[in-house]
């Protein structure tokens, strides 16, 4: 092959064999993707060319692997060289677990912006999953796999075919061999959305199990399920849109699902990943005891139940669910240095670009692989956490159980240390009674409404507003387009406390409310509905949050 040495296999699929390699001349690692079918037939030479097209069109966007070079090697069978990713893929994530939800929009919006300018370019991607999903040596996600793309021209019905199908994230239409638009890649980058944040794809059975594709069939124009405890309630209507079985009540293209991903993320807040143009880096956290579990009423995100290791702005600390990858070390982790740390690289056929085996995602024991002493990309990307601990300034080792003992041993004087009183008897007199706490309400996280109820006779009595749902179909002034939990600092459900709330701030806003519902009033405002005073007392935390309804 001209100019590039050939290192070995990385993997084979029915069509194409993708090797490693090393461009000669810059002695660069590549990824080199053989088509198993010499160019003598008009529909092969018709595919390639769609994809050379497809690549090369977008090939300089920071969120898609590179095209390097082209050809035909002697026997007629045609080459891509692309840059080779070693960071593992998505795929790769989702089996290690779900991962929280802020850290996944962060990822999907990142990708969904190489699909938006896929789009804008005119060019279908048709196989959005997440193996075509992958991460480089930085880190960043990388859209691959142009092979079965459509570049849609004026007046010409883009191609259909199922002969790469993948059923868990395939349009409802892709079934019925419609043709393809791009709602049908936003429909499957919703998918693989869901698929990280619950640790599944949405065409499973109850745990995650893998269904037959006449099961598939026979559900395929029902709304996919949004019911896990993992989804945070903000994301359910964004997902709701995105996966809907009717292409036009889709996002329309990838550059607008970009848009509603950068409002949701900003929503959610600030993660353990920070994506800035090509880079992503993962702040890790160990999971401490007696975190909460999925619906867990302790949780004080905005977004109603969270899933373990969803991070909170007052409690960045919070691990991730048990076992997962992400609950195991505090200090952070740059993913290129993680990458570059870690062992063998993995066959991905679907791509060019092609991950490491367990990848950086089995931190485990292996954290302390990252070299110390040297600067991580996280330490220069703006908006990165608190600072961490140097490698180089030592760790407490107090053993489990003598905190006590300690610091009796530190405030204690000699004569205090040498009295033979009882600690409970008084040299002053008698001890004062120590009165019982006061019992606190389990806290409720549920909204007084739904995310798509439709509300009228908004009022407010004693600073605490109510109004009456009624049937979408009827006549309504208020339409509930989020819901979420107030923060522990709210002092009460009044009005005015709650319009402080930073998680009302961050969900109630007119810009998410456009996002997800593209029919209201220009001059539509929002509005905040929160727990009773009875309700506040026995614990309900949960607000909804209002848009006027459109005429």
């Amino acid at each position: 092959m001209p100019g590039v040495r050939l290192d070995g296999v990385l993997g084979r699929g029915g069509f194409a064999t993708v090797y490693s390699g090393t461009q000669v001349s810059l002695e660069r690692p590549v990824a080199v993707k053989v088509d198993s079918r010499a160019l003598d037939d008009p529909r092969n030479r018709r595919r390639f060319l769609r994809e050379v097209q497809a690549s090369s069109r977008i090939s300089g966007h920071p969120h898609v692997v590179s095209l390097i070079d082209t050809g035909v090697l002697e026997d007629g069978r045609p080459y891509l060289v692309m840059e080779r990713c070693d960071g593992g893929n998505l795929a790769d994530m989702i089996d290690q677990g779900p991962i929280p939800a802020s850290d996944a929009v962060a990822l999907i919006e990142a990708a969904a912006s190489a699909l938006g300018a896929a789009h804008g370019a005119g060019v279908l991607h048709r196989d959005v999953k997440p193996g075509n999903i992958l991460l480089d040596s930085y880190g960043s996600p990388r859209l691959s796999d142009f092979g079965i793309a459509a570049i849609q021209r004026e007046g010409q019905e883009p191609t259909v075919t199922l002969e790469c199908l993948t059923p868990d994230y395939a349009p409802p239409e892709a079934f019925a061999l419609a043709a393809p638009t791009p709602a049908g890649d936003v429909w499957s980058m919703g998918a693989v959305l869901m698929a990280l944040v619950t640790g599944h794809g949405p065409r499973r059975g109850e745990g995650g199990q893998i269904q037959s594709l006449t099961q598939i069939v026979g559900r395929i124009n029902e709304p996919v399920v949004l019911d896990s405890p993992f989804l945070p309630a903000a994301m359910v209507p964004v997902l709701a849109r995105a996966m809907a079985p009717d292409p036009s009540d889709r996002f329309a293209d990838g550059q607008e699902l970009t848009a509603v991903l950068t409002t949701l993320r900003e929503a959610l807040g600030e993660g353990r990943m920070t994506v800035t143009g090509p880079i992503t880096t993962l702040r890790l956290s160990r999971s401490p005891e007696g975190a909460p579990t999925p619906g867990s009423p302790t949780s004080t995100r905005a977004m109603g139940p969270t899933p373990p290791g969803t991070p909170d702005d007052g409690d960045r600390g919070r691990g991730a669910p048990d076992g997962s990858a992400y609950a195991a070390s505090e200090r952070e982790v740059s993913l290129r240095r993680r990458a570059l740390a870690l062992g063998t690289v993995t066959g991905l056929v679907a791509g060019a670009c092609l991950g490491v085996a367990g990848g950086w995602w089995a931190w485990g024991a292996q954290t302390a692989q990252v070299a110390s002493g040297t600067p991580s990309v996280t330490e220069t990307v703006p908006g990165t956490a608190e600072s961490l601990p140097s490698p180089s300034e030592p760790a407490e080792t107090t053993p489990p159980g003598d905190e006590a003992t300690e610091d009796v041993q530190d405030t204690a004087s000699p004569a205090e240390a040498d009295s033979t009183l009882p600690p409970s008897v008084s040299t002053t007199g008698p001890a004062e009674p120590v009165p019982s706490p006061t019992p606190q309400p389990q806290i409720n996280p549920e909204p007084p409404y739904a995310v798509g109820t439709c509300l009228k006779k908004l009022s407010s009595s004693s600073d605490r507003s109510t109004a009456k749902a009624v049937s979408c179909s009827k006549n309504h002034s208020w339409t509930v387009f989020a819901v979420g939990t107030l923060d522990p600092s709210t002092p009460s459900s009044l009005d005015d406390d709650m319009a402080q709330d930073p998680q009302v701030a961050r969900m109630c806003r007119i810009d998410f409310a456009r996002a997800l519902i593209p029919d209201i009033n220009e001059d539509a405002q929002t509005y905040v509905l929160g727990p009773s005073e009875a309700q506040w007392a026995a614990g309900q935390r949960g607000f909804s949050c209002l848009v006027e309804a459109g005429d």
